[in-house]
């Protein structure tokens, strides 16, 4: 009997990837600029690593009406399904990557929570587009998630880039033995 291969993890990591990149694509090239042709150069919310409650609020002032609705309508909505796909992509990743029976759960954890950081940073944009920032502390608690969120798309992004990297020193061991 044929061993049939699951869908999981080699399609979805060429499905979330690819997704991903259209959709990082369109938001980076279409819609944030878009978005940050009023504001004076203060980037989105979500582009920055953190940022100051007068930053912010300078952001909010200078932001119009139609990019106010570009943000809110079209990029927001958008930045909540890429979560599914990126996460998808970097969990089939480092899956394959670690191409064990037994995976080791360390290596998942930033992908993991790292969609959970980017839906709150969502919804604390949200709030501050519809109504303004409501405190300095409730600033500074959206910037943290911003920053986290960050950090933690980095550490993931670290990790691939070490597994792959393992993977192909032990290929060019194995090559090399041959």
């Amino acid at each position: 009997m044929k061993n049939k291969k699951s869908f999981f993890p080699d399609g979805t990591a060429v499905i979330g990837g690819v997704l991903t990149a259209v959709i990082c694509g369109v938001m980076n090239f279409i819609l944030i600029p878009k978005i940050e042709t009023s504001t004076q150069g203060i980037r989105c919310f979500d582009m920055n690593f953190g940022y100051s409650y007068e930053t912010a609020q300078k952001f909010l002032s200078l932001i119009g009406d139609e990019e106010r609705l570009i943000y809110l309508n079209r990029q927001l909505p958008l930045d909540f399904v890429y979560p599914v796909f990126y996460t998808l992509f970097f969990i089939s990743l480092i899956y394959i990557l670690a191409g064990r029976k037994k995976k080791p759960l360390l290596p998942f954890l930033p992908a993991v929570c790292l969609p959970a950081t980017d839906y709150i940073e969502n919804i604390m944009s949200i709030i501050m587009l519809r109504s303004g920032i409501p405190s300095k502390s409730f600033a500074l608690i959206s910037s943290c998630v911003t920053s986290v969120k960050t950090v933690l798309m980095y550490i993931t992004g670290l990790i691939i880039a070490v597994m792959l990297l393992i993977n192909i020193v032990r290929a060019i061991k194995r090559r090399k033995e041959q």
